[in-house]
């Protein structure tokens, strides 16, 4: 009987240590189609999207240690809804939490996934800004459009 104990705790014990490795690494999410490294033509767009990007790297920080963040440039007008089925396609039965829905009037869009697990699950989040072109109203999207991808590790 002690024999048949041992073999659960160490079986036990090997799962959660295999867990417990995969959650420290974040979880590698490739860019959208037409991503590019962003060229920032004014300062404004580059202090928005960094200001962004930290604020996502901040969230998604804990005490297992900080997230992997990046930003890409994408064509002006590119949709919403390929950016998330993209990386929703690479998060594979992963629980996507909240509404994730596109409005077009919005200048920043957010979706985020978190794994389905019990232990240490790992969260991704996916923000597109759809920023208005220099000197132009706030309404008008037909600036630059940025794609900001972080990855958190488990918790």
């Amino acid at each position: 009987m002690a024999g048949l104990v041992l073999v659960v705790v160490i079986a036990l014990a090997a799962i959660a240590l295999l867990r417990w490795k995969a959650a420290g690494v974040a979880h590698s999410i490739s860019p959208p189609a037409g991503a590019t490294a962003p060229s920032f033509r004014t300062p404004k767009y580059e202090r928005d999207v960094g200001d962004r990007a930290a604020i996502i790297a901040r969230r998604l920080r804990n005490d297992r240690g900080r997230a992997t963040v990046r930003s890409y440039a994408m064509p002006p007008g590119s949709p919403w809804m390929q950016a998330q089925k993209v990386v929703a396609t690479q998060l594979d039965h992963w629980e996507q939490v909240g509404d994730c829905a596109d409005n077009p009037e919005a200048t920043i869009v957010e979706c985020t996934w978190r794994e389905p697990t019990r232990w240490w699950p790992r969260e991704v989040a996916l923000t597109m800004l759809r920023l208005p072109s220099a000197g132009e109203a706030r309404s008008d999207r037909t600036g630059a459009t940025f794609v900001i991808i972080g990855s958190g590790v488990g918790a």
